[in-house]
């Protein structure tokens, strides 16, 4: 199997046991951006790294991963860079390729702070390969047409950050488009739901976000 990239933010966490020990498998390598250390902790996972200025991070918690010799970077408050996309270029290092594809999972994205869960969503146009999970959520970015499988009966929401999307084609959804033009302040293509085995979403131009939530604790990925 793979190794996965897990990245532990300091958002809200609403996330069961079970949810994260199945997200964090022993193929996991977790970063930690400062406060998101504590609840790595929480949930016992041990991190690879933890970057930030470390005011967040409990000091039981930051002499406990020292204990472990955990990697722990600190930088100064004042600083060019969220401590989010410090993690995120430490991974495109490691991997010494900026166009480094391999899904980043990132958790305790939102809540809290608006301006950060806003930065958080936004950054996903630059790191194209993030997808940020929540209990029973998973929210990716695409300006490519793609394909989804064995999706059946999740609930989907498309939010253009682009002026536009054109031509847009939903295939195997309740609500189908043909080749529809749609601006962004546009808010028909929320709460569409996946009817079909396979569903795809066409399109020629556009950035999007995509919301895939399902009803019950399934995970998505």
């Amino acid at each position: 199997m793979e190794k996965r990239y897990v990245i532990f933010l300091n958002g809200e966490y609403k996330y069961s046991q079970e949810f994260m020990d199945k997200l964090v498998s022993e193929y996991a390598v977790c970063f930690c951006a400062d406060g998101g250390a504590n609840f790595a902790f929480k949930y016992g996972k041990m991190p690879e790294v933890i970057i930030g200025d470390l005011d967040s991070v409990e000091k039981n918690v930051l002499e406990y991963y020292k204990s472990k010799n955990v990697l722990i970077k600190k930088f100064p408050k004042d600083k060019d860079f969220t401590d989010f996309e410090l993690i995120l270029e430490e991974i495109y290092k490691i991997n010494k390729n900026k166009n480094y594809t391999e899904k980043i999972f990132v958790v305790g994205g939102f809540g809290k702070r608006l301006d950060m869960t806003l930065s958080n969503l936004f950054i996903m146009e630059k790191y194209k390969n993030l997808v940020f999970l929540q209990e029973n959520e998973e929210i990716f970015y695409a300006e490519k047409s793609f394909a989804l499988k064995n999706k059946k009966e999740c609930e989907f929401s498309i939010i253009p950050i682009s002026e536009k999307v054109e031509k847009l084609t939903l295939k195997g959804f309740k609500f189908e488009t043909d080749k529809l033009d749609v601006k962004r302040e546009s808010s028909r293509l929320v709460s569409n739901v996946i009817v079909e085995n396979e569903a795809s979403v066409e399109f020629e131009n556009g950035k999007l976000i995509i919301i895939l939530k399902k009803n019950n604790k399934n995970l998505l990925y």
